[in-house]
């Protein structure tokens, strides 16, 4: 025995029906067999015993049930939990098939499909462990304890899905419309089949083709089982097949039909199952029976070494025929010894020299399952360390992107840069890590207006869609207060009232505004690494026309219109002056005036100032300017008031001061002594550098002379410090003048476009214009969006097919003069008609005075501003080609 079963081990061409025949009790034979394959080493062989009565059949019929109960004895046995968790085999399709045929009452048949139904899913709600929650609901869904439609859908509802979706794509209801018995075929469906099994019904079927259809579903479910499969290797540990022992099978108790009905099922499918079946029995069929013929020329094989190598050797010569013969391998067991007969002593020798438990191979290496364990433990480290990289990998993506990961929307167009300052584009809401409760509300306000634009573009896509980027340094670290933040807020908030403001009209040549807000960092340093960002962005979306915005005339704010330009997107400045700027690209604009126009109006007031005794000032200045290299802002500034103010007879003094790094926090020592330095000066201080260190400079001079402090005149940077109303109130008793680009009339309940926009999206800011110069920050924005969307209308009223460029786009902006010269917030803006005119003639530039704890006041103002005449202190109109 243990030899032929690891020889059959070898060879899958087919397992024999082994007939052991002995001169003793075969009940003896077959429980010393269950012995030896349950003490197998190392581990035991699935076996099941199955005793045969020695009732005779009172019909064919029942064989039906013997078969049926001899099959479910095995399938108990093989799947019990003592073979081991690789040893032990599931029976689905058998045990659907051994459930059916046991629905013997009237219920589960005719006319009862529904019975059947339910009963089909109570007995799969039973079998999975998913639903072991749902066996005892008086326990677990008792009534009050949970709510009754959770009781509804865990108990009913759910299963009865599952059920659904099982009866499609489980492999046993599969397989039973598949195979080859009891003509599955009609009616074709599975509830069909499965009623004529049930009842009343099984009784009309051929009794042949249901003892074939259980034997097929029993050796199915043990091909599955030892099916080998790479992601399976529970089959490849299987080392030893099933074996089934059959005691005392007769042609007239059914154990033999049994035997020929598997043989048959075997001929029938040609399939390879895993089982060896071994009959035990006391004679040899009677000649002429029917197992007696199915032997054939078969002969009684004592045992020795031949016996499985002969049987296999016939086997392979009946390939083809495969008939009943070739599958049986009879063997006889000789009587027991006796003690006292010769030779006894020589064959319990050799017996006891010859190991007599079977041994059972091992897997092979690879599907053992301390090599899964090993593997898992591998493939777990694998895993482990891909995903502590995978983690540092992200890590390093958000530390790089501003702390977004790479399914944000806006991961893609925004970078942290060496100085931890978040840079980039907007696109769809990102706030740029502030911390400024105001300016996160302004830019979702933007977002939220740029989602609209994208829902009214797809309502008419006829309409021009025009994305426009304001880039501005919005988180500069140079700005010593959250609060110097209100500056380039308000700036945005004017560009948003100009995109709503868009958003409510109509009409083909009326463009769609979107607006995407963008940040080059402090002192707009990273302004050409934005420029690389929009290059990207405008491959992708060609609407992107053109910038709004830029922050603060320095070498960087040069640098950023040069990459613009290699770019090819127009700029327009809102508040940058320096006069060397027109220079880097033709295709840059400015709304705001040049440093030259602010000296010029800066002497020309400075002309006509007065002490509070009445007393004119000396005709001197003291001007005051950054050393910074990069700020050509304060120096040209520097240098144009120091012209303007020799031409009109001023004697000049020119002292620079040096500024902290843009990184540090601290307060520059020097300025404080530039403050202290400027009491009692009899002449006028003009401060022609940065906002934060204007406020240094007012310090000194409120420590040394705040009741009598020296005559100050500010250059427009100087705003922002006005426009934060909590800044002021730190120097009450120092007052002092400025310029800005505004005027100051503002008021959310005028009839200004801007001011009635800015009350509609921003009502919050409407109550800080009492205190704040709102306006100088947010018209000029609002007047910078506007110049694009008036250079689009009239583009398209001239030519509505005209493609939007933004080369295009550029040459509209000049063409803005004369006729179609803009009515701003800020001033009206003419380029004159003048080809490589890119500042405005005449733009408006106001005096306020900040006195106290009150806003700033407006002293006069130069330029043109509507129908409003400028003061008579102000220098001659510039004059444009009359059109």
């Amino acid at each position: 025995m243990p030899d032929s079963h690891r020889g059959v081990r070898q060879g899958r061409e087919g397992l024999p029906i082994v007939y052991v025949v002995g001169a003793e009790k075969h009940t003896k034979l077959s429980h010393g067999l269950a012995h030896f394959l349950r003490e197998a080493d190392p581990r035991r062989v699935p076996y099941g015993l199955c005793v045969f009565s020695d009732r005779a059949l009172g019909s064919e019929r029942e064989s039906v049930e013997v078969t049926r109960a001899a099959l479910a004895e095995l399938a108990q046995a093989f799947g019990r939990d003592v073979n081991g968790r690789d040893g032990k085999v599931r029976f689905r399709r058998f045990g659907l098939v051994n459930w059916l045929l046991q629905q013997s009452d009237a219920d589960a048949v005719d006319g009862h499909t529904p019975t059947l139904l339910r009963r089909l899913r109570e007995r799969e709600i039973r079998r999975r462990g998913v639903f072991g929650f749902l066996r005892s609901p008086q326990a677990e869904f008792a009534v009050g304890e949970v709510p009754w439609w959770l009781r509804l859908l865990c108990l009913y509802v759910f299963p009865l899905a599952w059920f659904r979706i099982r009866l499609g794509l489980g492999g046993e209801y599969r397989w039973l419309l598949r195979q080859p018995y009891l003509s599955p075929a009609d009616p074709g469906t599975f509830i069909g089949f499965a009623e004529k099994l049930t009842g009343p019904n099984k009784d009309v079927e051929n009794i042949e083709q249901l003892r074939k259809l259980m034997a097929n579903a029993f050796m199915e479910d043990l091909r599955v089982a030892y099916r080998r499969r790479f992601w399976r290797p529970r089959a490849a540990r299987r080392m030893a097949y099933c074996v089934a022992i059959f005691d005392g099978t007769t042609s007239e108790n059914g154990g033999d039909t049994l035997l020929e009905t598997v043989i048959d099922v075997r001929i029938d499918t040609g399939a390879f199952d895993p089982l060896l079946v071994i009959a035990c029995n006391t004679a040899v069929p009677e000649p002429g029976s029917r197992l007696y013929g199915h032997w054939g020329d078969n002969r009684l094989w004592t045992l020795d070494d031949r016996r499985y190598d002969g049987w296999r050797d016939g086997f392979l010569r009946h390939a083809r025929a495969r008939t009943h013969d070739s599958w049986y391998l009879p063997l006889l067991v000789p009587d027991p010894m006796s003690p006292t007969e010769a030779g006894y002593d020589f064959i319990r020798q050799k017996e006891v020299a010859q190991d007599a438990r079977l041994r059972v191979p091992a897997p092979p290496l690879w599907a053992r399952r301390s090599t899964g364990r090993m593997l898992a433990a591998a493939v777990a480290l694998v895993l482990a360390g891909a995903g502590v990289r995978q983690w540092y990998a992200i890590q390093d993506y958000q530390s790089a992107h501003c702390g977004l990961d790479v399914f944000a929307a806006d991961s893609g167009t925004v970078q942290t840069m060496p100085t931890g300052e978040c840079v980039g584009v907007s696109r769809y809401g990102f706030s740029f890590q502030t911390s400024d409760g105001k300016l996160k509300a302004t830019l979702q306000t933007v977002n939220e207006l740029n989602r609209k634009a994208d829902e009214l573009h797809k309502q008419d896509p006829k309409r021009p869609l025009v994305t426009l980027v304001h880039l501005s340094a919005l988180f500069s670290t140079t700005d010593r207060s959250p609060r110097a933040r209100a500056y380039v807020r308000e700036a945005l908030q004017g560009a948003a009232s100009a995109q709503s403001r868009q958003l409510r009209r109509s009409g083909p040549v009326e463009p769609i505004v979107r607006i995407y807000p963008a940040n080059a960092g402090s002192g707009m340093r990273y302004g050409p690494q934005v420029a690389e960002i929009l290059a990207r962005l405008k491959e992708k979306d060609p609407t992107i026309l053109g910038v709004t915005g830029l922050d603060q005339s320095r070498d960087a704010t040069s640098r950023t219109i040069r990459a613009l330009t290699k770019v090819g997107l127009p700029a327009v400045g809102t508040i940058l002056s320096a006069d060397t700027l027109i220079r880097q690209s033709p295709m840059y604009f400015q709304i705001s005036p040049q440093n030259r126009r602010e000296a010029e109006v800066a002497a020309a007031y400075a002309g006509r100032l007065r002490y509070r005794t009445g007393e004119k000032i000396d005709r001197k200045v003291r001007i005051l300017y950054s050393d910074d290299p990069m700020d050509i802002y304060s120096d040209n500034l520097k240098d144009d008031v120091e012209k303007s103010f020799k031409e009109i007879g001023f004697a000049t003094e020119v002292i620079p001061y040096s500024t902290p790094s843009v990184d540090s926090s601290r307060i520059s020592a020097g300025l404080i002594d530039l403050g202290r330095q400027a009491c009692h000066y009899s002449g006028l201080i003009f401060f022609a550098g940065r906002a934060e260190d204007f406020e240094s400079m007012l310090g000194g001079v409120n420590e040394a002379c705040n009741s009598e402090p020296p005559t100050i005149l500010g250059g427009d940077d100087v705003a922002r410090l006005a426009a934060d109303a909590e800044r002021r109130k730190n120097f009450p008793g120092v007052s002092y003048d400025f310029l800005d680009f505004a005027l100051d009339a503002a008021r959310c309940d005028s009839t200004s476009e801007l001011y009635a926009e800015l009350a509609e999206l921003f009502p919050d800011e409407c109550s800080q214009l009492e205190s704040s110069s709102l306006d100088g920050h947010a018209a000029i924005a609002f007047d910078a969006v506007r110049l694009y969307v008036n250079a689009v209308r009239q583009l398209k009223e001239e030519f509505l097919d005209m493609p939007l460029t933004s080369a295009t786009i550029w040459h509209a902006i000049s063409g803005v003069y004369g006729d179609k010269a803009l009515d701003g917030e800020s001033g009206m803006i003419d380029f004159g008609g003048d080809v490589d005119r890119q500042v405005p003639l005449d733009k408006l530039i106001s005096v306020q005075r900040v006195d106290g704890f009150g806003r700033p006041a407006q002293v006069g103002f130069c330029g043109r501003v509507g129908g409003l005449k400028q003061a008579s202190w102000c220098p001659a109109l510039e004059v444009g080609p009359v059109r």
